[in-house]
């Protein structure tokens, strides 16, 4: 992801000393790439500490790497300033149309360049040895927590979703078999989701969550933690929307990189697409 990008998806959970090295990086970069944590503090009115807080709030190891990211970018000139743009209620059918597609466009860039392998190969590895998933979301995110149930079942995973967690619940800390639970939110701060995942933790059981980008109270408790872009949200939520695009491309990206590694679940798909087709022609 784009420092830039990065910097704007995070701006509105900035104290007001971030907020000002936020601006002065923006409308300084070439000087900043060459400067001290003490010379970006000075320039912005902060403390040398919080500049470099700063960097690491962003998503850098450290100052250093923050530079070193953005130098990258302004030598092969891959700034981007690209905003989501909400829909007004006035717009025109081609105005609405063109937002969206753009902001459907930058969310799934944005999530595609933070995929990390490293943490797919262990999410992987994990689901491998799992003989039950369970699945859950709230909201917008029941959504992407169904269609977690939609693929994995086709390849014969027994998979559960329920969306009243006093029986979910139950059925995954009393589940004999080996299970892995995976949680789909967004903000990764959903109630629901964080006594779940707690629940899950406490039994040993391995989980998978699935939110935005940055630290949240649900990927703490992740054994595995995925993310998506972090879209700017406005007042008509079309955020909300670009977000379901961006979980359907990381369950997505999981699932079909399980069957790579997996050979022989690929005839499961063909069995139970041969099977469905037959039911259609039945019908």
């Amino acid at each position: 992801m784009s420092v830039f990008l990065r910097m704007e998806s995070f701006k509105r959970t900035l104290s007001n000393s971030e907020e000002k090295i936020y601006d002065f990086v923006f409308a300084h970069p070439d000087q900043v790439v060459k400067m001290t944590a003490k010379e970006i503090a000075d320039a912005s009115g902060v403390s040398a500490p919080t500049v470099v807080r700063f960097s690491k709030k962003i998503g850098y190891d450290s100052l250093t790497d923050f530079k070193i990211q953005l130098s990258t970018e302004l030598q092969t000139s891959k700034i981007q300033t690209t905003n989501y743009n909400d829909v007004d209620p006035n717009d025109s059918f081609y105005s609405i149309k063109e937002k969206i597609s753009s902001n459907a466009q930058i969310s799934l860039n944005e999530t595609t360049s933070l995929l990390d392998e490293t943490a797919f190969s262990k999410a992987i590895t994990l689901l491998e040895h799992a003989d039950v998933l369970f699945s859950f979301g709230v909201g917008a995110s029941a959504l992407s927590a169904q269609d977690i149930v939609h693929k994995w079942s086709r390849i014969g995973k027994v998979v559960c979703q329920e969306h009243d967690l006093h029986i979910l619940l139950p059925q995954l800390i009393n589940c004999k078999q080996q299970a892995i639970l995976l949680v789909v939110s967004n903000s990764g701060k959903t109630p629901e989701l964080l006594y779940l995942a707690q629940a899950a933790q406490q039994a040993k059981i391995p989980i998978i969550t699935l939110t935005q980008f940055g630290p949240n109270p649900l990927a703490d408790l992740a054994t595995v933690s995925l993310q998506t872009a972090r879209p700017t949200e406005s007042i008509n939520r079309s955020a909300a929307t670009t977000s379901l695009l961006s979980q359907f491309l990381v369950i997505d990206t999981l699932f079909y990189l399980f069957i790579s590694h997996f050979p022989h679940y690929q005839e499961a798909i063909t069995t139970s697409r041969e099977l469905i087709h037959d039911f259609n022609q039945w019908h």
